[in-house]
């Protein structure tokens, strides 16, 4: 018997060796055609940056090399897939289609026509808005001219004008070089329009010739060697002005530098430029001037002058011209190049209202008319980076005129894996310098920076987002629809490989491609039941990015789970069932997104809205970051979760043990139980500040309570150095003050408290924090009557936030305190019935001043009125 048990085993152990040879030499196929899928990866990729940089308008290479970035986007999937999960069968169709791809290719004689757009001139036109006055410069003007001829500066200064395509740089700058007030000034000036591929010795030559033209007629001519060395000899003893117009490359500066000597007499370079980097090499000592869009009395007085080529002041024309002339300039968003395009238009047409209205309604940037001004703006999307153009497309996945979160997209870049791996650092780190680029190349503008100095929120202006939606449907690179539910419900015909749904009521199933590869949803944030979704997720196989904003899931089904490539997975916003997350297993995901608000809420938090979504037997290795807010408790197996860096949703106190293997963590949000009684309560306690010890890489910081908070001592709070932000929302046990300076982080930039119940004023403390940028006494933090703020006192402060302060008064502002405060609000402090002496605060930029009392909001227009008539910005 038992060799007949040993037969039969031997023999299933033979059979089982010849099964594991067979599938190891098929997995060894696999992984040969793998590698050189690989290798023509490379290669498409390489073609597909030399016909994008030829910029190509033939519709047949188009369709054709869209079907390449297909075939391109599926081999880096398969190749993706086979790391994690062999697919045997991909390699061999994705080969023989791109075989096809290629073979038709030949036949439609692709080559010969990408061949000769080399000899395709592809110059582009210059961004100048060319009108002898435009609006809104002439402040503009008088500042930049007062700064050139300015001789306490006697170094040579560098100054820079920044901005977008068509925000009338050129005009500025041509403004300023003609300007009567600079003649005389100057021994001598020159004027240089920069290419994009400009020749260094052409430059050097020209500048030489401007400034000294009987070089012109030298015999035997200058070498191209000699050159940096005349021009410098022909500028040391003079004083000269030299414009640099349009530069895009940073390095230009360090090459025309070495020739351009200072001679200690105040001589000036004017730069214009999209770039903030190419101003800050040329001088980081001289501020960049900032060019700023128009607003709507200034585009529209510009709007008019250009449609009747004349002064005309738009209140003294026809009423009913003028309401439509206030749509087209609403459409043109403050750009001068738009509204001097659209005054062109207008300029055509009948002075009639059906002409007028006719032309508000077809407008469309990308048409014949406003050809040249997508063009000039096209310009800047054409210089960027391989992995920054797939970066600013993504903006045309969002609403108009939508606040986009900063780390929302740069997660989103990180999941579609935008972002390139070479090099050291964090990808996290790596995307906020993408997005810092954007910045900085004035394609996005940042509409609130947070504690750290890094974009919060930004935006596009609209005729950019206009040009990201045309790139990215060109590109068949995102699918947008902002129209129609019929439109919505077509989407399976076209098999898109990313859709933005930025307007529907309800989706039904069957609608979605099996090639999405992310799918975006915005519906009503404020009210998500009326945009209802009732998916069947079986069809998303590829799936990368899944992001819904203010919908309905309360019929949801539950998870597939074959979303192997499910990176990040937003729900803010939304209406959620309790049991989302049952069975519910991503391996590779990276950011669960749950945050109802764009920022806490102030409001009273009631336990019964605090609500416990069951992740306790999720494992998600590759899991970075998680939001929940102020409304969840997502408990995790903590052990398995070590790359985990946000975990910003309540955890309780007594699971905080569990965190000290997450030694990555940088953001963390815990709560307190109400009912946690005082021996217990010190016993977690001691236990928090053990773990938070541990974990070095922790930066922010929110502790949060319907009771008290479990410390008093000065030196209780488990704060180590390299704490940043620290939210404190709860009373402050039996002590009613801030006990000492001691108790905070060193180096503490943002702190927020709510519901500390303060008796005394904490600003005698706080102001002592040398690092602060960011206070905010938000609701019930205070409930004091006098606040004073002493000499010398908030050294950094730049933003300062009073909320719902009950009992507050009177206000103290010393001379000398906040001596760099920008931004101040005032909210619901019902009780203080006049401004302290913000005359004393200088550098005060913008007041925010919501829910005053009646004897506030009337000083302000009165007796108050001589404390912030210096001040930019100011809102009730």
């Amino acid at each position: 018997m038992a060799e007949v048990v040993t037969s039969s085993v031997s023999t299933a152990l033979a059979n089982l060796a010849a099964l594991l040879l067979k599938k190891y030499e098929e997995l060894q196929a696999v992984r040969g055609e793998i590698e050189l899928m690989e290798k023509d990866l490379l290669l498409i990729q390489a073609l597909l940056r030399d016909a994008d940089s030829k910029r190509d308008k033939n519709e047949l290479v188009t369709l054709w090399l869209n079907e390449v970035r297909d075939i391109a986007d599926t081999i880096a999937t398969v190749i993706r897939t086979f790391r994690e999960k062999i697919e045997e069968n991909c390699a061999a169709n994705i080969t023989k289609n791109l075989n096809r791809i290629l073979k038709r290719g030949l036949q439609l004689g692709i080559q010969d026509k990408l061949a000769a757009l080399d000899d395709v001139d592809d110059s582009e036109p210059s961004d100048m808005v060319d009108d002898p006055e435009v609006v809104g410069f002439e402040d503009d003007k008088e500042k930049i001219i007062e700064q050139l001829l300015d001789r306490k500066i006697s170094r040579r200064t560098v100054l820079s004008i920044v901005g977008t395509g068509g925000l009338g740089k050129t005009t500025l700058a041509k403004k300023v070089y003609k300007s009567a007030k600079l003649e005389g000034q100057f021994n001598c000036r020159a004027w240089l329009s920069i290419s994009q591929k400009y020749n260094l010795n052409d430059l050097l030559r020209e500048i030489l010739y401007s400034v000294d033209p009987q070089m012109k007629n030298k015999n035997p001519p200058i070498t191209d060697r000699d050159l940096p060395l005349k021009l410098k000899s022909s500028l040391s003893s003079k004083r000269y002005l030299i414009i640099l117009d349009d530069v895009w490359d940073k390095d230009l500066w360090e090459q025309l530098e070495v020739a351009l000597p200072d001679p200690d007499n105040a001589s000036r370079v004017l730069i214009t430029t999209r770039l903030d980097n190419v101003a800050k090499v040329a001088d980081c000592n001289t501020d960049m001037y900032k060019l700023h869009y128009l607003n709507d009395d200034e585009g529209l007085a510009l709007l008019f002058r250009k449609a009747f080529q004349q002064q005309i002041q738009p209140a003294n024309y026809r009423p009913d011209l003028l309401e439509v002339a206030k749509k087209l300039t609403k459409k043109c968003g403050g750009l001068p190049l738009a509204l001097v395009v659209l005054g062109g238009i207008l300029r055509t047409k009948d002075r009639t209202y059906s002409d007028w209205s006719e032309v508000e309604e077809t407008m469309d940037w990308t048409s014949e008319d406003g050809e040249k001004c997508m063009k000039i703006l096209a310009r800047s999307y054409e210089e960027l980076p391989d992995h920054l153009k797939s970066c600013f497309l993504y903006f045309a996945a969002f609403p108009e005129d939508y606040n986009i979160m900063g780390r929302q997209l740069t997660e989103m870049w990180m999941a579609e894996e935008f972002i390139p791996k070479d090099g050291g650092g964090t990808m996290e780190n790596k995307a906020k310098k993408c997005l810092a680029e954007l910045v900085q190349r004035c394609l996005i503008q940042v509409t609130q920076k947070s504690w750290n100095g890094y974009c919060k929120y930004c935006r596009m202006h609209d005729l950019l987002r206009d040009l990201a939606i045309q790139k990215a449907k060109e590109k068949n690179f995102f699918t947008v629809f902002s129209k129609t539910e019929k439109d919505v419900n077509n989407l399976a015909a076209s098999e898109p490989h990313r859709v933005a749904l930025q307007s529907f009521t309800h989706i039904k199933d069957g609608i979605f491609s099996e090639n999405t590869r992310s799918l975006l949803c915005f519906g009503n944030k404020y009210a998500p039941d009326d945009g209802f979704i009732k998916l069947n997720y079986s069809g998303f196989r590829l799936l990368r990015v899944l992001n819904f904003e203010g919908v309905n899931l309360t019929e949801f089904r539950q998870w597939p789970k074959h979303l192997i490539h499910l990176r990040y997975l937003g729900l803010r916003y939304c209406r959620i069932p309790p049991d989302m997350f049952k069975n519910f297993s991503f391996c590779n995901l990276e950011t669960i997104d749950l945050d109802k608000s764009q920022e806490q809420t102030d409001e009273e938090y009631e336990e019964e809205s605090i609500q416990t979504l069951d992740l306790c037997d999720v494992v998600i290795p590759t899991l970075r970051h998680v939001y929940g807010g102020e409304n969840f408790y997502l408990p995790l197996k903590w052990d398995q979760h070590t790359n985990l860096q946000t975990f910003f949703t309540m955890i309780q106190i007594e699971l905080v043990v569990q965190l000290g293997c997450c030694i990555n963590l940088r953001t963390l949000g815990i709560a307190i139980p109400e009912n946690l009684d005082n021996e217990r309560a010190l016993k977690e306690w001691q236990n928090l500040k053990g773990v938070l010890r541990m974990t070095e890489q922790l930066v922010s910081l929110c502790i949060q309570t319907i009771g008290f908070l479990p410390f008093g001592g000065t030196t209780d709070l488990p704060c180590h150095e390299k704490i940043q932000k620290l939210s404190l929302s709860g009373e402050w046990g039996r002590n009613i003050f801030v006990p000492s300076v001691e108790m905070f982080p060193t180096n503490l930039t943002k702190l927020k408290l709510r519901y500390t119940r303060l008796e005394k004023d904490p600003m005698f403390i706080l102001e002592r924090l040398q690092s602060l940028r960011i206070l905010h006494l938000g609701i019930n933090s205070y409930m004091g009557t006098e606040l004073i703020c002493s000499t010398g006192g908030f050294p950094n402060l730049k933003n300062l936030k009073l909320k719902f302060l009950p009992n507050l008064c009177h206000w103290d502002i010393k001379v000398g305190a906040m001596p760099i405060l920008t931004h101040l609000e005032i909210n619901s402090c019902w009780k203080l019935h006049t401004l302290p002496e913000l005359q004393k605060v200088r550098t005060l930029q913008e007041l925010l001043v919501k829910y005053p009392s009646n004897e506030l909001d009337e000083s302000m227009q009165g007796k108050d009125l001589y404390k912030i008539q210096h001040i930019q910005r100011i809102k009730r």
